[in-house]
């Protein structure tokens, strides 16, 4: 029972940060490989059950007390669903910590699904591949460094 309440919180949360924050298209500026001070956050995704509808990526900031607000995300990219990998890349303005957050629109609603019980309808996933016990992760357990050069951040799309 705790469990289901966990997932409930988390796909109310990741529900209302969509909602409310129409994803747009990309945000950031074109990754340029051959520019060796660009801080490249190349994101690909795995796991997808279809390629229905689009990935939406969104990378947070290292602000614990913002992780998970959509009115403090540093970018947002809307990228269609390939099989056997998604990719997007990202361009962030310095070396630093940095999160990210994705689901799978596969209705093409361009908001979080959920049941009627609150669980996620469709996939979701985290930087770092964090084990999910009541909720999202926090994070500390999503976050990473990023440096000058191509950054990966491989995500495995979770469902329930």
């Amino acid at each position: 029972m705790q469990r289901a309440l966990g997932l409930a919180a988390l796909s109310c949360l990741i529900l209302s940060l969509w909602t409310v924050w129409p994803p747009a298209q990309a945000e950031t500026p074109g990754c340029n490989a051959s520019d060796p001070n660009q801080v490249r956050l190349q994101v690909s995704v795995s796991g997808m059950r279809s390629t229905k509808g689009d990935i939406q990526i969104t990378i947070y900031p290292d602000d614990p007390a913002h992780f998970l607000d959509g009115a403090y995300k540093l970018a947002r990219q809307q990228v269609p669903a390939t099989l056997p990998v998604t990719r997007a890349c990202f361009v962030v303005a310095a070396p630093a910590y940095y999160a990210v957050a994705l689901f799978q629109d596969e209705m093409n609603t361009g908001h979080f699904e959920t049941t009627r019980l609150g669980l996620p309808a469709e996939g979701f996933g985290f930087s770092n591949n964090p084990t999910l016990y009541f909720g999202p992760p926090d994070l500390s357990r999503a976050r990473f460094a990023a440096h000058p050069g191509d950054n990966p951040v491989a995500i495995k799309m979770k469902y329930y």
